[in-house]
């Protein structure tokens, strides 16, 4: 058996075979305890890093936007040139 504590968050992973061989995980969230096969808590994982990915680039997106929006008010009050102006004026 191994046990994993992330004291910080309240999370306590506990791994353990059965006398069958296969994998036992018991999830610790402050009182709340689920058990899940090793097979399921893989995908339970997988599943909270893509989630956890998601969250922190709409985060990004979200605090990104008003320079964005900014960015784009300054480009669309430049003059637009087009190559025939400047050919024009240095020929």
């Amino acid at each position: 058996m191994r046990v994993h504590e992330l004291k910080r968050y309240g999370l306590k992973v506990t791994i353990s075979s059965l006398k069958s061989g296969r994998g036992l995980v018991e999830i610790a969230l402050g009182s709340e305890v689920r058990t899940l096969s090793l097979g399921e808590f893989t995908g339970f994982w997988l599943d909270m890093v893509e989630i956890s990915r998601q969250g922190t680039t709409a985060e990004l997106k979200f605090l990104v936007e008003p320079f964005a929006k900014e960015r784009r008010k300054s480009v669309q009050r430049r003059s637009p040139i087009s190559k025939n102006s400047q050919t024009q004026s240095t020929g």
